[in-house]
């Protein structure tokens, strides 16, 4: 079982953590400001800069898989010419860095045998909170961050939406959404873009 912590040690961990391997709208329920400084939850907009900072103009080649209502599609795409303000918002959209959401998230620690990782969640308390899940994996022998998965959800009069959001840094970027409407038809969209190494961009 998961052992019960208080989060504000582990701004201090993650931290070092993100600093440590940068050495190198629709926006429910969050705010377009910048992560305070003294925020007690981890930031999610704040490791996206450092993400930013440490790879930005790297020639990255990534293999594109969207999956539309059962409708399979792939291509290559350049780093340089995706989507980045509408991936890097899905993402930004779920920060929870900002103090307002202090005591609104259940925080656990637990070290899964299997892989060797040590996880950090954030549950929501709240069930109309849009970031329902939060969990960051790292690897104990060094800290570093090697996943974060995020699960969101919003509903209104209207229909319902929820999200699966995956980061393994320079591996993958995963984003499902699902969609239910009161009128019209649900709609799914999972989104892959895989980091292709040297050896599988040099086949095309």
């Amino acid at each position: 079982m998961p052992v019960t912590r208080r989060p504000y040690p582990l701004l201090l961990l993650l931290t070092v953590c993100i600093w440590g391997a940068s050495c190198k709208n629709n926006t429910p329920d969050n705010d377009n400001e910048p992560p305070s400084a003294d925020s007690a939850y981890f930031s999610i907009r704040q490791f996206t800069k450092d993400q930013i900072h440490t790879y930005y103009g790297m020639p990255f080649t990534l293999y594109r898989v969207s999956h539309m209502n059962g409708a399979v599609d792939s291509t290559i795409v350049s780093f340089f010419d995706m989507d980045w303000s509408s991936i890097l918002g899905i993402f930004s959209a779920t920060d929870i860095s900002p103090r307002k959401y202090i005591g609104k998230y259940a925080f656990s620690v637990a070290d899964d045998e299997t892989t060797g990782d040590r996880g950090y969640s954030y549950t929501s308390i709240d069930p109309k909170a849009f970031t329902r899940l939060l969990q960051i994996n790292t690897d104990p022998s060094n800290n570093r961050i090697t996943s974060i998965y995020i699960e969101t959800a919003k509903r209104d009069f209207w229909g319902n939406k929820t999200q699966k959001l995956l980061y393994v840094p320079m591996h993958i970027i995963q984003i499902q959404e699902t969609e239910g409407n009161l009128l019209g038809k649900a709609r799914s969209l999972r989104v892959d873009y895989r980091f292709m190494q040297t050896d599988e961009v040099e086949q095309f």
